[in-house]
């Protein structure tokens, strides 16, 4: 069984900046806000103009350098829309080490960066953490501000983008989009082709119609988790993940990003049910949904594996396994199941695809479709079955009678 993943999150809603009135010039000096913006806001017209923006840059760590030379190339090489960097207020400690490596003028700041893709609808607003430092005038003038470092922040559980990592390039076949850092159209292919499967099918499930599905591919799994905003190592078993990329999950586009360590281990087959299933995450926009985890994962894979179904051979091994050895689920999965670590993943992904299918083999794919949209929308589980003319005592039951027989065959 693939392992796949979207994220519920419950997000507060970060407003926007209060607008004030524009006042008189004055001769006051201008805070260290004001002028990190000024040095954002030439960064990144230089970067996009194709210009060097080495100028900008201390020498003081020559391995930023070669970083944001990386990210640098990346702002000429993409047409960016909406592109936006916004230096906040808040500040974070300078470690020890740093400090005397980069001298006692230097400070970390929040940038907030905004960017969509060409033709992309939603804006992804994503936060970063800049170390800049005052170097001192070779005329003995002013200071002259300069960036010098971007991994010095809290780190953990701030995601950044994969622009600001590696190179990347954009591909495109119409509404799907992919950035990654080569040539392979293989993927952009399977990517299509798996947008095309999930909206003949979703039906009324569908929330964002005219969205565009991007997949992003990091180089590597550390890079991958880094997109994320995670720990290390604690998505390793993910082999993709449906992400917001910002933090209110009700307007973030979200994107499918792709752990390459994990997908190099599935066949062409298992990668195009892993898109397939990824896009009905996209298309239902499922992160932050409150629908139980495991109707969210089962209905990703119902569509999925109608899409492929040579696919689901190996589900309906693991699953008739576990009931053989086990016996049959009381209750449906519970959401604890689903952690990126938990001892039995698959099984639980397994058993919501059982769950799914019960569900469209006795009312149908389209009466699955209201049901989850029903529940996706906020009712409970009880009020969706009355939709489609059940409760959810007689899905559960009915779903616990599929897993008996499917052991005893």
């Amino acid at each position: 069984m693939l392992l796949v993943a979207s994220l519920l999150i419950g997000c507060s809603f970060i407003a926007p900046p209060a607008r004030t009135q524009p006042t008189a010039p004055t001769t006051e000096s201008p805070t260290r806000t004001e002028r990190a913006q000024r040095l954002v806001d030439d960064i990144v017209t230089s970067g996009r103009r194709g210009d060097s923006i080495a100028e900008f840059m201390s020498s003081r760590d020559q391995v930023f350098a070669a970083r944001a030379a990386v990210w640098s190339a990346n702002l000429a090489r993409i047409d960016w829309s909406s592109l936006r960097w916004t230096v906040r207020s808040r500040e974070a400690n300078l470690p020890t080490a740093r400090r005397a490596a980069l001298g006692p003028d230097a400070w970390v700041q929040l940038v907030s960066v905004r960017w969509a893709l060409p033709d992309e609808s939603r804006t992804a607003e994503e936060d970063v953490w800049l170390t800049f430092v005052d170097e001192p005038a070779v005329d003995g003038g002013a200071p002259t501000l300069r960036l010098a470092g971007d991994t010095d922040g809290p780190g953990a559980g701030f995601p950044v983008p994969i622009w600001w990592q590696q190179p990347v390039q954009l591909q495109r076949d119409r509404a799907t989009m992919l950035l990654t850092d080569d040539d392979d159209t293989e993927w952009l292919g399977q990517a299509s082709a798996a947008q095309r499967a999930v909206r003949k099918r979703i039906g009324v499930a569908e929330r964002d119609p005219k969205g565009s599905l991007v997949v992003e591919i990091p180089q590597s799994r550390t890079a991958f988790e880094r997109t994320l905003g995670v720990p290390s190592t604690s998505y390793a078993q993910v082999a993709a993940a449906a992400w917001p990329m910002g933090v209110d999950t009700t307007t973030a586009p979200i994107h499918v990003v792709v752990n390459p360590e994990a997908t190099a281990r599935l066949s062409g087959l298992g990668r195009e049910v892993l898109l397939t299933h990824e896009a009905v995450h996209v298309a239902t926009r499922s992160p932050g949904s409150p629908a139980p985890t495991w109707l969210i994962e089962g209905y990703a894979d119902r569509i999925a594996y109608r899409a492929h179904p040579a696919a689901d051979a190996p589900a309906t091994k693991t699953v008739r396994d576990s009931v053989r050895k086990q016996g049959v689920p009381r209750d449906w999965p519970a959401e604890e199941d689903f952690a990126p670590q938990a001892a039995e993943l698959d099984l639980s992904y397994d058993l919501a695809w059982t769950a799914a299918r019960s569900i469209a083999m006795a009312y149908g794919d389209d009466a699955l479709n209201r049901f989850y949209a029903v529940v996706d929308r906020g009712a409970s589980l009880e009020e969706a079955a009355e939709q489609i003319g059940t409760t959810e005592k007689q899905l559960r039951e009915r779903w616990r009678a599929d897993l008996a027989e499917l052991a005893a065959r």
